[in-house]
């Protein structure tokens, strides 16, 4: 018997273990495929650049810039088709009921799911990346042994930089604001895509992106539209926000709007039953 009816820590333990236990094998397969998109992508870039007659520095930057890219794009797009499995198990009528009769409470069965499909997510990807850069230092370390610039991708060094002045070398984000601005906004996009999982669970990706484009479009068009008829021949002179306080401002609202569709999709859940009505 549940006598907590809303959260228990080692209840919620047990819980985790057995989604990850349980789907072991989907799980593994995602990595594998993660592992294979990246691999193929970061050794064919580094064909075309250490194939090409440039000098060392110009080969290191094209090769990171590319690099970079690549796990920021990679995460984003696999982040949200990660997110669109959350509610997977609830697709058919025995999955459903193996779902709700787990003798956990729904706010435990929940967010056990967005924890792996979250959190445990960007463990494996990093992981992933990792592995697919070191499989393109290895083929190209065995093809052009006499050269001695083949290394890792120095995420770290060239994710953010520390100095706006500094121009030494490449970085996708400019300073830290726009970097958590980039962080807030990746958990925005993931976080729309648990809501549609919730709503959706068969082809919650496909349905979730169509969805997306068309309230984006219809929303752009609204906006625009009210924009030429309100402010179109007014304009006022005052002081404007730095730049600064306008991304902080970003940042703020996109992780309130993530944290509004976790919780939107927590009580879409909820009202889940074993006969789907929807």
């Amino acid at each position: 018997m549940i006598r907590d009816t809303f959260f228990d820590w080692h209840r919620f333990v047990n819980v985790c273990r057995k989604e990850m236990v349980e789907g072991w094998k989907a799980n593994l397969l995602r990595m594998v495929l993660m592992y294979g998109v990246l691999a193929i992508a970061l050794v064919w870039n580094a064909y075309v650049e250490y194939d090409g007659d440039r000098s060392r520095e110009a080969i290191e930057r094209n090769v990171w810039s590319f690099g970079i890219v690549a796990f920021i794009w990679g995460i984003t797009v696999m982040g949200c088709l990660s997110a669109s499995f959350t509610m997977e198990r609830m697709k058919t009528k025995t999955s459903r009921m193996a779902m709700l009769m787990t003798p956990a409470t729904m706010f435990e069965k929940f967010f056990a799911r967005w924890v792996v499909f979250t959190f445990v997510f960007l463990v494996v990807y990093i992981i992933a990346y990792k592995l697919a850069d070191w499989t393109r230092i290895l083929v190209f370390m065995a093809k052009y042994p006499e050269m001695d610039h083949i290394g890792q991708v120095p995420l770290c060094s060239h994710m953010v930089s520390e100095c706006r002045t500094c121009t030494e070398h490449w970085t996708a984000f400019p300073d830290y604001w726009r970097f958590m601005l980039g962080v807030s906004g990746y958990f925005f996009f993931q976080s729309c895509f648990v809501l549609g999982s919730s709503i959706w669970p068969k082809n919650a990706f496909l349905k979730t992106f169509a969805a997306g484009v068309i309230i984006v479009i219809v929303y752009a068009l609204i906006g625009t539209m009210l924009a030429k008829l309100l402010i179109s021949d007014y304009y006022v002179d005052r002081e404007h926000p730095s730049e600064e306080a306008l991304w902080a401002c970003m940042t703020v609202v996109a992780f309130a709007m993530a944290l509004f569709n976790w919780i939107l999709a927590y009580f879409r859940f909820k009202e889940s039953e074993i006969i789907n009505r929807w």
